[in-house]
């Protein structure tokens, strides 16, 4: 009885671990896909429906491009887009000023 507990318990960790992988790869692929439709919507001037189709494909191919990355990998990706966001924050204020 003691094995049987051990491996359900075992067998939830590993998938409460794939579980939060996944949904840092998807924010990962939310926040390009956000990043990337916003600046297409204000240099193009399209619509929602556009937005939302960049948002979804990105998503997609994030999620296919990190198909068999761990939890550090996902989260390093996420932390290295996160930054390269703030630095295009910064560069669109630092030249709406100028």
């Amino acid at each position: 009885m003691s094995e049987f507990v051990d491996k359900i318990r075992y067998n939830f960790k590993q998938s409460l671990l794939h579980f939060c992988v996944f949904l840092v790869r998807l924010l990962t692929g939310a926040f390009v896909g956000a990043t990337i439709a916003l600046t297409v919507q204000s240099l193009m001037g399209t619509g929602i429906l556009i937005f939302m189709f960049i948002v979804i494909t990105t998503i997609g191919i994030v999620l296919r491009a990190t198909w068999h990355w761990g939890l550090l990998p996902s989260i390093i990706l996420l932390l290295v887009f996160a930054l390269i966001g703030v630095l295009l924050k910064l560069y669109i204020h630092t030249a709406a000023v100028g």
